[in-house]
Formats: C-alpha cells, sequence, structure tokens
C-alpha cells in the first residue's frame, strides 16, 4: 500500500506526455517553485514540492512527495531550443520505511519519446492550442515512457476554460479530461496555466465518476534568473 500510496502521488500529477511535436507561438518557460496539496481517500494529506530551474539552455524539473514513514522523488532533465524539447535524463524512487526502489532513464532511452517529467512540461505548453476541444472531434493523442521505460498511451481533450480560485491565488486555467483507452473508467481532470509551462493548478483523479484523489496549488514563487542556486 505505501507503494502504492507514493505512486500515486507522484503519477497523479506526472503521467501525461507527447511526442516532440511543437508549434508556433509556446509560452515562455519561467523557473518557479511550487507546492500542492494532495489529499487521496484512505491516506493522510500529503504536500508535493515541485521546482523547475534552469542551468544555460538545460532545465530540471523535480517534484518529491512525503509522509511520515515514506516519501517519493521524480527528476528530469531536458534541453530547450527554441521550440525544440529533448529529454536528456530522468530518475525516480520512493522509499518506505528502510525499503524502496530506484528508476533510471538515460538520454538514449529518451530517443522517441519523453519521460514523464519533460512530458508534463511539453503538454503543459500545448494544451492552450490544442484542437481536441469537443465529443465531436477526435482526442488529441499523448505518448510518453513512463518510470520504467514502458510505452503508455493516453487521450485526452480540452473541456474548459475558466479562473481558478486556490490557495495560492486567482490565476487563468485551461482544463483538460485525460484518460487511458485501456482503462476508459479512470480519468485525470488537469487544470494548467496557459502562461506558465509545468505548473500544475489542480488535478482530479476519477474512477467510475467518482473523485478518488484531489491535487491543488498551494503556494506558488516565481524564481528571477539571478536567484536560482546551482
Amino acid at each position: 500500500m505505501s507503494k502504492a500510496f507514493l505512486h500515486r502521488a507522484i503519477v497523479l500529477i506526472v503521467v501525461l506526455a507527447t511526442g516532440l511535436q511543437t508549434a508556433s507561438a509556446h509560452a515562455e518557460p519561467v523557473p518557479f517553485k511550487a507546492t500542492y496539496a494532495l489529499a487521496i481517500d484512505g491516506w493522510p494529506d500529503a504536500r508535493i514540492r515541485h521546482r523547475l530551474s534552469r542551468q544555460g539552455e538545460v532545465w530540471q524539473s523535480e517534484m518529491n512527495a512525503a509522509i511520515a514513514v515514506a516519501e517519493g522523488d521524480e527528476r528530469s532533465r531536458f534541453r530547450l531550443e527554441g521550440e525544440l524539447i529533448e529529454a536528456e535524463a530522468y530518475a525516480s524512487g520512493y522509499r518506505f520505511l528502510s525499503f524502496g526502489e530506484r528508476y533510471r532513464l538515460s538520454a538514449d532511452e529518451l530517443t522517441h519519446l519523453p519521460d514523464r517529467q519533460t512530458a508534463l512540461f511539453i503538454l503543459s505548453r500545448q494544451v492552450d492550442k490544442a484542437r481536441c476541444t469537443h465529443n465531436q472531434v477526435a482526442p488529441c493523442t499523448l505518448r510518453f515512457l513512463n518510470y520504467k521505460g514502458e510505452e503508455t498511451l493516453l487521450k485526452y481533450r480540452v473541456v474548459d476554460r475558466d479562473q481558478a480560485r486556490l490557495p495560492a491565488g486567482t490565476f487563468p486555467r485551461i482544463v483538460i479530461d485525460a484518460w487511458n483507452p485501456e482503462k476508459s473508467d479512470r480519468h485525470l481532470i488537469m487544470g494548467f496555466h496557459p502562461e506558465i509551462p509545468g505548473l500544475l493548478l489542480s488535478l482530479e483523479y476519477r474512477r467510475e465518476g467518482e473523485r478518488k484523489s484531489r491535487l491543488v496549488l498551494s503556494q506558488l514563487t516565481l524564481v528571477e534568473p539571478g536567484d536560482q542556486q546551482p
């Protein structure tokens, strides 16, 4: 159960991904530090910390979650050159008491599909221009490598645009509904900021129409380039 909790805590906010296709006029990335409040049925509430930082043309996205006896983390490095995004490395793991596992993906393994941290960044830049906005239009298709390096397929539609009132403030939001075609009773309802790539504003995990987990942005700090730590 501890492993399931940790993977759900991390997976809920990083499962989505795309290929490396890009479009023009994407929002420029901004380094940030964010904290999410996560509630999962049957588990204590948790906080997830998310940081997007930059060193030259290389960006790093990292997340970690912890409760009293367990913790999980995930990070990736990717290169951004204009509109081209290239995943370079990925690592994740969990620990419960004295037990745990680590997972890694190299640049060679990420040649054709991105890891899910890089994919979250790519997806968040693309949803603003996604055309899959109606049930009569085919859903957008997303492919990525999971933490074990296995190719995974999800589909999604843009379902709403609104102003999200959250503990961290009020933000413009683009909402998507995403699902695995092999598990169509399970949906991720994700809210992205249209101008801060990689940042999640909200997320709900629903199974058979019932909400099982909920995440909201509770704190946000935009980091000036000169303030970043190596």
